[in-house]
């Protein structure tokens, strides 16, 4: 009788523990939320919540292929040479692993970086990693997506 009820004991909690992990929908719910307030911080210069999203060795690519610091972007935003008017993104595909998430997407935007001119299309790729609780940003790169005229001679297969 014992041993049936420190079974019975074992698998309740393993059930409760299984329940409380987050799930890919979780997950996703999440990153989104997160998302959300990453744009608002950019568009809002918002630098006290820019700092928390991004981690400490965050690195970011820029349209040039430049690297970036962290200390580097918020610099950027203080000094007004990037500034955001206006962000909407359409996420295309996210994987989440465990406490780590790749998100890929396409984002417009209406604004300036590193002051120059920079509205347009983008397509994006953020590496995020979950830290006592909140979704940070590692890494992330924006490449401009440019339209292409194709000849006839000149079209893909």
């Amino acid at each position: 009788m014992k041993q049936v009820q420190r079974l019975a004991s074992v698998v309740l909690v393993i059930t409760i523990g299984t329940a409380a992990q987050p799930g890919p929908a979780r997950a996703e719910q999440g990153l989104e939320q997160r998302t959300r307030e990453y744009e608002e911080a950019l568009t809002k210069r918002d630098i006290p919540t820019l700092d928390k999203i991004w981690a400490s060795e965050y690195t970011f690519i820029n349209p040039r292929g430049e690297l970036v610091t962290k200390a580097q972007r918020i610099a950027n935003l203080k000094s007004g040479a990037t500034e955001f008017r206006a962000m909407n993104s359409q996420r295309e595909k996210l994987q989440v692993h465990g406490d780590m998430a790749i998100d890929i997407g396409r984002f417009t935007v209406q604004g300036r970086y590193g002051g120059q001119e920079s509205s347009g299309e983008y397509r994006y790729m953020d590496i995020w990693r979950k830290n006592q609780g909140q979704w940070q940003l590692l890494a992330n790169q924006i490449t401009p997506i440019k339209a292409k005229r194709w000849s006839s001679r000149a079209a893909p297969n």
